[in-house]
């Protein structure tokens, strides 16, 4: 539960360096943002907390008929968005706006997409998001939610420096955060009055070398929240914290490596 003595707020912050990571993120999620989405021609799609576009980005280069928009509060974000996406020569709506109360009529788009979006809200908030999400969705019209629940995340061989860190990753989570936002997307779109709620839960498991590339991307989004993870009460300092990084950098070095989680990629009909 978010620590209601500390504001959400989003915890990677917006440092260039951290949208290029966010840019780089998406690539590698591409197969997962692919997979099972079906976007006809012509199809109005919001993108809700689009950060810098880059998700847009990969839908709109697959599916060129997609009429794309795209909302996120933060001004740099919005910015950096319209960079990416020009360059890219995809045009696209984007504004400074908050998912809990969208600047769009009624009946607005045909499809919302959400994506590790909503594990930065309260509960309360995120629920308000997806109500949104449903009232600018004309009717029958889809969404899809993609989160993950950093407690499913299980690491071999057994190694302290990375558990410590990976414990001190969720604790960020639960304070600035969800942790377990996808677990929770199921119950959070049935309150937000979504229908034909299919959670769509699924299990990434990695070993050996293919460890390498996974363990590479979670080292860097653990990696832009060091500072503030180490500022947290009852956290190690960040010379320990940094230890588990380069620990869980390297961890593909080992033939018994493993490593797996579950992202669950929701759909659901307004």
């Amino acid at each position: 539960m978010v620590n209601p003595e500390v504001p959400p707020r989003y915890v990677h912050g917006y440092e260039p360096g951290e949208q290029e990571r966010l840019i780089a993120q998406a690539e590698y999620w591409r197969d997962l943002i692919l997979d099972g989405t079906k976007l006809a021609d012509g199809t109005r799609l919001l993108d809700v907390g689009c950060g810098v576009g880059a998700v847009l980005g990969i839908l709109g280069a697959e599916f060129h008929g997609v009429r794309l928009t795209g909302v996120d509060v933060e001004t740099k974000q919005v910015a950096a968005a319209r960079e990416h996406l020009g360059r890219r020569g995809l045009p696209a709506d984007l504004r400074v706006a908050d998912g809990r109360r969208l600047p769009f009529p009624d009946d607005s788009f045909d499809h919302v997409w959400m994506m590790w979006f909503l594990e930065h809200l309260t509960p309360e908030d995120a629920v308000a998001a997806l109500r949104e999400a449903r009232r600018v969705l004309a009717p029958g019209g889809t969404i899809t939610a993609i989160e993950g629940d950093y407690g499913t995340v299980r690491f071999a061989p057994a190694n302290p420096s990375i558990e410590a860190l990976w414990s001190a990753v969720r604790q960020a989570m639960r304070t600035f955060g969800q942790e377990d936002a996808g677990t929770r997307l199921r119950g959070w779109l049935d309150e937000a009055g979504f229908t034909d709620v299919e959670p769509g839960e699924r299990l990434f498991s990695f070993h050996g070398a293919e460890v390498t590339r996974n363990a590479h991307w979670m080292t860097e989004g653990a990696q832009a929240t060091i500072t503030d993870i180490a500022s947290l009460p009852d956290t190690p300092d960040e010379a320990t914290l940094q230890r588990g990084l380069d620990e869980l950098r390297a961890l593909g070095d080992s033939p018994e490596a493993g490593l797996s989680y579950v992202v669950h990629k929701a759909t659901a009909v307004a």
